[in-house]
């Protein structure tokens, strides 16, 4: 695409000189990869399905599974099939299995691309009606990127309309130089903050020591996030909309709260979860209430728009994760020892499999229960093993405990050695 819109003339020579109309389909590659995958989904429900068949006393699902498996197969390969796009010299049309869709030149607004984990993805915006989506499998060639790149760029235009409303506000400076020396000035320390979000949220979950300066770390980064919005006076938002040239640090309120209830998850073995989550509850609505105040300051009318959603994804996990650490991290007190014993043991499947061991009833555990341990712990822990529960009380009073070998040491364990 850098080629063909690099200058007006050159897409205009293309276009000229070019034939309609033309069609583009998927790439050979690309539609040899479909066809394989879709041959395996085929083959392996007519398998599925044929054990049902012979074998009427295996179980019903596998007839479903088999049947919904070559169905998607068949579907996957007649869409590659018939799937492409025709472009005529004042139309474009794309077609699928099932529709087909149809846009004249005149009818178009303008192209935009629509941001994916993978490559981008090119949208056409009709003047009124749903957008367009130009499949990036299909072969292009110089005359399509040139019809493509004709039309007006909806983000470019979105970004300098931006841009200059900015540089016309005068709360951000005199003149708009100074507006847009401090648009600057504000992107890179928005970039620093990104970085610093980042940098701190790997060693909390690679490597939390040490843990009471990780935990502080986390717990200062949302309420500098604030601290920074009501600097820039709005300058520096929570959100933006597409395209808005002011920088965003939403990842600086999110990504704390978020490690913050992963690192409870991973390192706490929590007796009074209910208690926590009522109290965590509380301990992040005063981090919500700046948020909301901060942005009605700034007259951001669409900032959080749904506070309950950003109370479930920010403040409760940040809330709790926080209380909970705290109450495991500043809890000195002497604990109570309950010798127990282990009764199954298991790593748990995912992402991120976990030890456990299954305990006999101990304590105020009357039915036993499960706890995390760490790897080398659970590998030199024999099945029916004696070891000790020990129950701290919590700084909080939210009681927490974990698990060791039955010493006289086990006594005097200490919360800061998480």
């Amino acid at each position: 695409m850098d080629q063909v819109s690099s200058g007006t003339g050159y897409r205009e020579s293309v276009l000229a000189s070019a034939s309609y109309p033309r069609t583009y389909r998927y790439s050979p590659a690309l539609r040899a990869f479909i066809y394989v995958i879709a041959v395996a989904m085929m083959g392996g429900g007519v398998w599925a399905a044929s054990l049902q068949i012979r074998q009427p006393s295996s179980p019903t699902i596998l007839l479903w599974v088999g049947l919904t498996a070559f169905c998607l197969g068949l579907s996957m390969a007649s869409s590659c099939a018939v799937s492409c796009l025709t472009l005529r010299a004042d139309a474009i049309e794309v077609r699928g299995l099932f529709s087909t869709r149809r846009l004249r030149r005149d009818e178009i607004l303008g192209r935009r691309l629509l941001p994916t984990r993978g490559k981008p993805i090119q949208v056409l915006v009709p003047r009124s009606g749903r957008q367009l989506r130009l499949d990036s499998g299909y072969k292009r060639d110089s005359v399509l990127e040139a019809w493509i790149a004709a039309l007006p760029d909806i983000d470019l235009q979105e970004r300098e309309a931006s841009e200059a409303k900015l540089a016309a506000d005068r709360t951000y400076g005199a003149n708009p130089k100074e507006r847009l020396d401090r648009l600057a000035k504000a992107r890179q320390i928005a970039k620093v903050a990104h970085g610093v979000t980042l940098a701190a949220s790997a060693w909390a979950y690679i490597y939390p020591r040490p843990y009471p300066l990780v935990i502080a770390t986390l717990a200062l980064l949302p309420w500098c996030a604030v601290a920074m919005v009501a600097w820039s006076r709005g300058l520096i938002r929570f959100d933006t909309s597409r395209n808005d040239v002011r920088p965003n640090i939403a990842i600086m309120l999110l990504l704390p709260g978020m490690v913050l209830g992963m690192r409870t998850l991973f390192d706490i073995n929590l007796l009074d979860v209910k208690p926590a989550l009522e109290l965590g509850f509380l301990a992040g609505l005063p981090l919500l209430a700046a948020v909301l105040l901060v942005n009605n300051r700034n007259d951001q009318p669409r900032a959080w728009a749904w506070p309950l959603l950003f109370l479930a994804l920010v403040a409760l996990p940040y809330g709790g994760g926080l209380l909970s650490l705290s109450d495991v991290v500043f809890d000195h007190q002497v604990p109570q020892v309950f010798p127990t014993q282990v009764l199954s043991k298991y790593i748990s499947s995912g992402k991120h499999p976990q030890p456990y061991l299954v305990l006999a009833p101990w304590g105020p555990e009357t039915s036993g229960d499960k706890v995390a341990v760490s790897r080398a712990y659970y590998a030199q822990t024999p099945l029916h093993a004696s070891v000790c529960a020990v129950l701290h009380p919590g700084r909080f009073n939210l009681r927490w405990y974990a698990v060791h070998d039955c010493e006289p040491t086990t006594a005097g364990v200490d919360a800061t050695t998480l």
